[in-house]
């Protein structure tokens, strides 16, 4: 997570404060009085699909849980391909 003021969300969104509110509302923003902490990527998913693509506000918490657990799976395959390597390195 990483800290933004509500001004440079905003301009990252292209000034859509009810999607920064709606971010808020649900969560997705952690409010810190002038400061927010985010996932900047999620936020900029989120707005891609709300707003570029229609994407319904279950929609796009459903595609934001499964990109998640897809960047989780990739990552444990990549310790397991790491694993894998090591012990063949060892065995020979």
């Amino acid at each position: 997570m990483t800290r933004y003021s509500y001004q440079q969300l905003i301009e990252l969104v292209e000034g859509d404060t009810a999607l920064i509110e709606l971010l808020v509302e649900e969560g997705e923003i952690q409010r810190r009085d002038e400061v927010a902490l985010v996932d900047l990527d999620r936020v900029l998913v989120a707005h891609t699909l709300l707003r570029e693509l229609d994407v319904t506000w279950p929609g796009v918490e459903i595609i934001l849980q499964l990109r998640a657990q897809l960047m989780a799976a990739q990552r444990r395959i990549a310790t397991l391909e790491a694993e894998l390597a090591a012990a063949r390195a060892a065995k020979r």
